[in-house]
């Protein structure tokens, strides 16, 4: 079959599908239509001694199932050409027969063979399949003809075998772009034992069905192991790198004595990125660890008013009694957490017994405020850290992605003008930068996107979601909306 255009053909819907009489009426209008325009191949009789029955159509195509072979070739106009496969089935079945002058075909039976090639042909133009997994779906052309001419419920079965091998074979190749993949190399395999057991019965689709199913099964636990292990180091590098960000931010005004700072630097930031870890990012816990870690850098501003030194004299115990709770409750060297607060503590007494405020003794009973009333614990003057100020950004990037942009969905990606576009699953949608991870099919990352730059790839088709869809009721509408719409 040349493919010739589907474009501008009329919808079927899902609900057309699942309409028997509607689909048969289609099916049959169309392969007994006597108008073909191939007068040799097609005849108007089922019967006659100028014929060959249907059993010489189905004995000469198992004798061709697996001699003949079809392969995709991308932006070749003719990947299926349907007269030179009859030709073959012809030929097949005269030397079968003996006969000097070659018999046809009825038409029933070629027309029947045209409309499962139309719906090969809506296979190679899916983009959602890649190149590779079309070549492994030509292979099941003939099995899928004999299929058809057997097996009247073939076209309105959708849970029917054969049609579900096809759909599992799609399914399992999502993100497959190269023969040696592993996963390719084991379909093929499972493609070459159905072609040498298929004769006329589902049961060969079945087998090869439960070997994909359990091949199904393997892939999908593995990817979830890689692509766990790789979230996991994602996420971890994240943290590490917004625990830096709010450390820096907090203590870029501020001279750290060198005493104090193995308690910022290593133990109250090992803190914070255990509570994003376990706890996450919007938690209590985590928005508690940058609340604490705002308070001790307040205290650690130089004294300039009577306030200050007020409140860091009635408040600098319990700030050191918080952070060694705090540390006491993660797997923290305790020794060295110790050292570290009581480090703190000795500079805390150093600061407040050294300045000209201690020498006035204006402490007095009124100014005796909780660590939580006490201006270390006053946030309301903050302006919002850099972390916050891209989050509050990104969360309107990240609001503005179209919906089916969610992690567990495949996209072609868009990898540079002089790479090839690689089919990956979006695994992470990081929503305090608005970047995008995606994984390939092993489960290892291979890009990440900014989500704004995404956005415009999308729009300008660089790169676009690939459907997980059923192949084969994707590709029986466009054929049934093509034949409608003709009037053929």
């Amino acid at each position: 079959m040349h493919m010739s255009s589907f474009e501008n053909t009329v919808k079927i819907t899902a609900s057309n599908l699942d309409d028997r009489e509607y689909i048969s009426k289609i099916i049959n209008d169309y392969v007994r239509n006597s108008s073909s325009s191939d007068n040799v191949a097609l005849r108007s009789s089922v019967t006659g001694k100028h014929f060959f029955n249907r059993d010489d159509v189905i004995k000469a195509l198992s004798n061709i199932q697996l001699t003949y072979k079809t392969k995709y070739t991308p932006g070749q106009k003719v990947n299926i050409n349907t007269e030179e496969f009859k030709k073959s089935v012809l030929n097949s079945m005269a030397k079968m027969n003996n006969v000097a002058i070659p018999k046809s075909m009825n038409q029933i039976d070629g027309r029947t063979i045209d409309f499962v090639e139309m719906i090969f042909g809506a296979f190679l133009r899916d983009h959602n399949i890649s190149d590779v997994i079309k070549s492994l779906l030509l292979r099941l052309q003939i099995p899928v003809i004999k299929t058809s001419l057997v097996d009247s419920n073939f076209f309105y079965d959708n849970k029917h075998p054969a049609r579900t091998l096809l759909d599992t074979v799609a399914h399992l190749g999502i993100g497959i772009e190269e023969e040696d993949n592993t996963v390719y190399q084991t379909i093929n395999l499972i493609v070459d034992q159905l072609l040498r057991s298929f004769d006329k019965n589902s049961v060969s689709f079945r087998t090869a069905l439960s070997s994909l199913q359990r091949l199904k099964t393997i892939e999908n636990k593995k990817l979830k192991q890689n692509e766990d292990v790789t979230r996991v180091q994602i996420v971890k590098e994240h943290a590490r790198q917004l625990v830096l960000s709010e450390l820096q931010y907090h203590t870029m005004n501020i001279k750290l004595a060198k005493p104090i700072q193995p308690l910022l630097l290593n133990n109250w930031s090992t803190y914070m990125f255990g509570c994003y870890l376990k706890f996450g990012k919007s938690s209590y816990e985590w928005q508690e660890s940058i609340d604490i870690l705002k308070i001790i850098t307040k205290s650690l501003r130089p004294i300039k008013k009577h306030e200050d030194w007020t409140s860091l004299k009635n408040n600098y115990q319990e700030i050191v009694s918080t952070i060694r709770s705090k540390l006491a409750s993660t797997k923290q060297n305790s020794e060295k957490s110790y050292i570290a607060t009581s480090n703190l503590r000795k500079h805390y007494k150093v600061i407040i017994n050294s300045s000209s405020y201690y020498e006035e003794n204006a402490l007095i009973e009124k100014d005796n405020v909780a660590l939580k009333d006490s201006i270390f614990a006053d946030n309301s003057q903050d302006k919002p850290s850099p972390v916050e100020a891209k989050e509050k950004s990104s969360k309107e990037i990240i609001d503005e992605l179209p919906e089916y942009v969610r992690s567990g969905v495949w996209f072609k990606i868009f990898t540079g003008d002089n790479t090839p576009p690689r089919r990956l699953k979006l695994s992470i949608i990081t929503h305090e930068n608005a970047k995008l991870i995606f994984v390939d099919r092993k489960g290892e990352m291979i890009i990440e996107k900014d989500a704004n730059e995404f956005c415009t790839e999308l729009l300008c088709n660089q790169s676009h979601l690939l459907e997980d869809h059923s192949v084969f009721d994707h590709a029986l509408s466009q054929v049934i909306a093509h034949i409608s719409n003709s009037g053929k």
